[in-house]
Formats: C-alpha cells, structure tokens, sequence
C-alpha cells in the first residue's frame, strides 16, 4: 500500500484547510458579556443547617461503631487466648462467659451511643417554585 498517493494527499490538504479555519474562526467570535439578569444562587439556610446536623450525626454513628468494632475485636483475641491456656471444662465455660459479658456490654454501650444521638435529621423540604 502506497501511502502518499494522490487520495491521501488530497486528504492531508483537506484537513490541514479545515484545522486552520476553525482557529481563525474561533479567533473571530467575541465572548458574550453577562447579562445584568442572572441570579446569584442564595443556598437555603435550612439546607446548610441539615448538611452540618446529617455530618454530626454521621460521624456519631461511626464512632459507636468503630467503638463496637473495637470492642469485640479486643474481646474476641482475649477469648481466643484464655481459651488455649484453659486446661480445664469449668475454665473454659468461665472464659465463655466472661466473652459474653464482654459483649453484652459492648452491644450495650453501643446501642446507648446510638440512642444519645437522637433522631437522624429530616431533610428540608424543598421549596416549590
């Protein structure tokens, strides 16, 4: 295949033409002014005041349950390590049933965290217009 033959050249020139006007084109154009019309955009207080209530209470609740998390992590390792040194029946239901107290308290805390955040935020009600 002959790749300078009179079609491809024919087609370099052609584009070449055409990527030369456009700048010359776009050259031309002025951009607009803006208009004296145009709105400012005024946010909703309410909507700013529920996207800092809906962070707070995010952050709550993730910090309960980093804190559950911990929690049955640090409980779980304890468990596993008491039950291998364990020898005897009446040891090991002793570890077991300190793991779940462990837990029992974990899930507790949790569910007091949870419930001191309150209600989760209700977003506002969009305005009609």
């Amino acid at each position: 295949m002959n790749f300078i033959s009179p079609k491809n050249v024919a087609l370099l020139v052609a584009a070449g033409l055409l990527g030369s006007t456009g700048t010359a084109v776009a050259a031309g154009t002025a951009t607009p002014a803006p208009t004296a019309t145009a709105k400012a955009h005024t946010p909703n207080p309410d909507v700013a005041a529920y996207k800092a209530a809906i962070t707070t209470y995010r952050a709550g609740h993730k910090a309960a349950d980093d804190a559950m998390k911990a929690a049955a992590t640090t409980s779980q390792s304890t468990r596993d390590a008491a039950l291998t040194a364990a020898t005897t029946p009446e040891a090991k239901k002793a570890v077991r049933d300190a793991y779940k107290a462990a837990m029992a308290s974990a899930r507790a805390a949790h569910t007091a965290a949870i419930a001191a955040l309150g209600t989760k935020p209700t977003a506002p009600v969009k305005v009609a217009k």
